[in-house]
């Protein structure tokens, strides 16, 4: 639906529920420009979940907790992120294409993950329960010539990423510092430095977060029932996506003319009914590729 603007000036859109089926942690929506295809994991459940232009649904199911899954730059595969290791997904078969178990421990798991414009994955790890919040996790890079690299150390739960435009800007969610941050970012080597908090929330918790052509966050708040756009230098909120679930968790722009947030959510532990669905919403922004991997 359309934006409205209320009294408070910020302009705000109703999400809609893309599909029935609810998710217990519905997470990382990945819209394919090359296809159409519409790809988000169950982390849970362990679960790819992939729905393509004709309505028709498939799903690769790997038997453990699934961090994310971006599509391959060639080919119809998968990179699936997984506390032990890295995985190539297909239809038919499940291969792991790098071990992950001298990066991760026995109570972490992976979360969330995004490739920059030279198709490098970054990927985090956090605690699997609330008790070792503490003990915290990483955010990691990696490319099949360098291996796996540690980029941020000593996060509690590493969350959404995106990068501007001219690619000289890497933002990134801790979700257990409840900021996002900004770093340099140099494309030629994927390196980060001099990170900021620029935006913190009060209320509700940012988790995934994707980037408009205009540079503003759109960022899913976990808790808060929204998508809020932020101006990152600011941390003004500007536009607002009301969704009819309790624990937003991601979000991506998708559509033929990239104007369509596709929105994941949670239903574990929620009773409403949508927590868990899978949601869509028309904006007045667009957004950009959404690169794949490789």
């Amino acid at each position: 639906m359309r934006g409205n603007e209320k009294h408070t000036g910020i302009k705000e859109y109703q999400a809609s529920r893309v599909l029935d089926e609810k998710f217990i942690l519905g997470e990382g929506p990945f819209y394919d420009y090359r296809s159409g295809i519409l790809t988000w994991v169950d982390i849970k459940t362990g679960t790819l979940h992939g729905l393509e232009p004709d309505g028709e649904r498939f799903w690769i199911q790997t038997g453990q907790y699934l961090g994310a899954a971006i599509p391959y730059k060639e080919g119809s595969a998968y990179m699936g992120v997984m506390a032990t290791g890295l995985y190539r997904l297909e239809k038919t078969s499940i291969h792991r294409v790098f071990s992950l178990e001298n990066y991760f421990h026995d109570f972490q798991r992976a979360n969330d993950a995004k490739c920059d414009g030279q198709g490098r994955l970054w990927f985090g790890s956090m605690p699997l329960f609330q008790e070792d919040r503490e003990r915290g996790g990483n955010l990691y890079c990696f490319t099949p010539n360098t291996g796996c690299e540690k980029k941020i150390s000593h996060t509690i739960v590493a969350n959404g990423m995106a990068w501007t435009e001219d690619e000289k800007t890497f933002y990134f969610v801790d979700s257990g510092h409840r900021s996002v941050y900004a770093y340099e970012y140099r494309k030629e080597k994927g390196e980060i430095s001099n990170g900021r908090v620029v935006l913190t929330l009060e209320h509700g918790t940012p988790d995934g977060m994707t980037i408009d052509s205009e540079g503003m966050l759109w960022i899913a708040v976990w808790g808060g029932g929204m998508v809020g756009r932020y101006e990152p230098e600011t941390g003004k909120l500007l536009e607002r996506v009301n969704v009819p679930a309790a624990q937003v968790s991601s979000c991506c722009f998708g559509g033929p003319q990239r104007d369509i947030l596709y929105i994941t959510s949670s239903g574990e532990g929620m009773n409403g009914a949508e927590d868990g669905c899978l949601f869509a919403c028309k904006v007045d922004a667009s957004g950009m590729d959404n690169v794949c991997y490789g």
